[in-house]
C-alpha cells in the first residue's frame, strides 16, 4: 500500500501552487491595466483636461472671437446680427446663430461656403454688426474631437474611447481593493526623503484619492456613452420640420423679429442660446436655450416656430424628458464640467489635472518595484514592464510619432461639420 508521503509525490507540479491571495491578485490586475493601458488613458485624460478650457484658448488665439460688451445671451441683438449676415453672405446657407460660451465671447453664425467648408462669423455683442471671420477649425474641435473619438470617424471612433471607461473603472476598483483605509491618505504628503519609488507611490496614492468620486463619475458618464453608441441610444426630442419653402438669407431676417416675439410670447422661460435658421430645415426658426431645468443641454429647451404666421409647431422642455432622456442630457454636463460656468470648469481642469498624474504616475512606481524585487524577467507585467523601459529610452522619438499621428488623423478625418459638439 502507498503511503501518504508517496501519494503527495504523484499530485502534479500545477496543483500544488500557492493559491493566490485576493490582495495580490488586485494588485496584478490593478498593475497590468495600469501599465499596459495608462499611455492611452493618460492620453485621453489629458485631451479632456485641457478641452474643458478649449474655448478659452480659442478666445486668446482669434481676437475676432472676443466679445465687444460684457451682453447676456438674453440681451444679444439677434435681429440685428440677422441682418448684417445678410447683408455680409446673402447666398450662403446658414446652419445656426449661437451665443458663445460665456458673456466674454462674441455671438456667432455657422454658414457654409459654395464648396461646402464650414465658416464661423462673429458678430459685435451690442450692435450685432460682423467683426470678424474664421475657419471652423479650432483648437476646441480638436481637442474634443481627439478625447471623444481619436479623430477617427464615428461609431468606431466613439465605441474606442468610451471603452476606456471600463479599464479606468477595473483601475479605480482594484486600487480601492488594494490601498485599505485609503481616506487616511487624503492629508498624507510625499515622502522626499524615502527615494524616488516612495516618492511616486505616495504622489500616486495622493491623486487617487483626491481624483477618486471625479474618476467614477468619468468611468460611468463613459460607460453611458459606450451604452448610448451600441445599444440604446436616447431618443431625441420631438422636432418638426416647416413645411412651407426654403427662405433665403434676406427673407429670414425681415421674419426673425415675428418669430422671437411669438418664441417670448408661447416659452417666456426660455433664455435663447441657439437658433437653427428656417434654410436648413424648411421654413422655420428654430430657438433653443436654457429654462432652468438642471443638468440638460441647450437643444433639450426649443420651440420651433414656423417663419411664416409665426405658428408653434413644436415645444419641448428638458424637464419633461423620460429618464433615458435625462440621463442622457447630464452625462455631457457633467462629464465636461461645465454645468455652473467657471467654476465647475475649474474644478473639473484640476481634477482633471490630477487624473492625468494619476494615470501616468503609477508606471515608474512598479518599474522600481519590479527592479527593486528582482522580479524583472519573471514577475506578473514584465513584457509590459521591459515595453515601457524602453519607451523610457526613446521619450523624444515616441512624443514625435503621437504627433505626426495626430496631424494625419486630423487631416484625413476631421469632420468639419460636426457643430453640435459645441454643446
Amino acid at each position: 500500500m502507498a503511503s501518504v508521503a508517496d501519494s503527495t509525490d504523484t499530485i502534479a507540479p500545477e496543483a500544488r501552487r500557492p493559491r493566490i491571495k485576493r490582495g495580490k491578485l488586485w494588485f496584478r490586475i490593478h498593475s497590468f491595466v495600469g501599465l499596459n493601458l495608462s499611455l492611452i488613458l493618460g492620453f485621453i485624460c489629458l485631451t479632456g483636461t485641457l478641452a474643458v478650457f478649449a474655448s478659452e484658448i480659442d478666445w486668446l488665439i482669434k481676437p475676432q472671437m472676443r466679445a465687444s460688451a460684457v451682453v447676456p445671451a438674453a440681451d444679444l441683438p439677434w435681429e440685428e446680427m440677422a441682418v448684417a449676415l445678410a447683408e455680409y453672405a446673402p447666398e450662403n446657407a446658414v446652419e445656426t446663430f449661437e451665443a458663445g460660451p460665456s458673456p466674454l465671447f462674441a455671438p456667432a453664425a455657422y454658414i457654409y461656403q459654395p464648396g461646402g467648408e464650414m465658416r464661423v462669423v462673429y458678430f459685435d455683442s451690442e450692435t450685432g454688426a460682423v467683426q470678424g471671420e474664421g475657419p471652423l477649425l479650432s483648437a476646441k474641435a480638436l481637442l474634443r474631437g481627439i478625447h471623444s473619438r481619436l479623430l477617427v470617424r464615428d461609431p468606431l471612433g466613439t465605441t474606442v474611447v468610451s471603452l476606456s471607461s471600463v479599464f479606468l473603472l477595473i483601475s479605480l476598483v482594484t486600487a480601492l481593493l488594494v490601498y485599505k483605509k485609503w481616506w487616511r491618505g487624503l492629508f498624507r504628503l510625499p515622502r522626499r526623503n524615502r527615494g524616488r519609488r516612495a516618492f511616486w507611490g505616495d504622489i500616486h496614492r495622493l491623486a487617487g484619492v483626491w481624483s477618486l468620486a471625479f474618476g467614477l463619475l468619468m468611468a460611468l458618464t463613459g460607460l453611458w456613452y459606450l451604452t448610448e453608441e451600441v445599444a440604446a441610444p436616447a431618443p431625441a426630442f420631438s422636432s418638426v420640420s416647416g413645411t412651407e419653402g426654403k427662405v433665403d438669407n434676406r427673407e429670414a431676417a425681415a421674419l426673425l423679429p415675428a418669430a422671437l416675439a411669438r418664441v417670448r410670447e408661447a416659452y417666456p422661460d426660455l433664455s435663447i442660446r441657439r437658433i437653427a435658421w428656417p434654410g436648413s430645415n424648411g421654413a422655420a426658426f428654430g430657438f433653443y436655450g436654457q429654462d432652468g431645468t438642471l443638468l440638460v443641454r441647450p437643444r433639450a429647451n426649443g420651440v420651433l416656430v414656423g417663419a411664416f404666421g409665426t405658428k408653434v409647431l413644436d415645444r419641448h422642455s428638458g424637464g419633461d424628458g423620460t429618464m433615458h432622456q435625462r440621463i442622457s442630457e447630464a452625462a455631457d454636463p457633467l462629464h465636461m464640467g461645465h454645468f455652473a460656468g467657471y467654476w465647475s470648469k475649474t474644478l473639473w481642469f484640476l481634477f482633471g489635472a490630477l487624473m492625468t498624474l494619476l494615470a501616468f504616475s503609477g508606471v515608474p512606481v512598479f518599474l522600481r518595484r519590479l527592479a527593486q524585487n528582482g522580479e524583472a524577467n519573471g514577475a506578473p507585467g514584465a513584457k509590459a514592464a521591459s515595453r515601457w523601459q524602453w519607451l523610457g529610452k526613446r521619450k523624444g522619438l515616441v512624443a514625435g510619432v503621437i504627433l505626426v499621428a495626430i496631424a494625419i488623423f486630423a487631416a484625413l478625418y476631421f469632420l468639419p461639420g460636426e457643430i453640435d459638439m459645441l454643446y
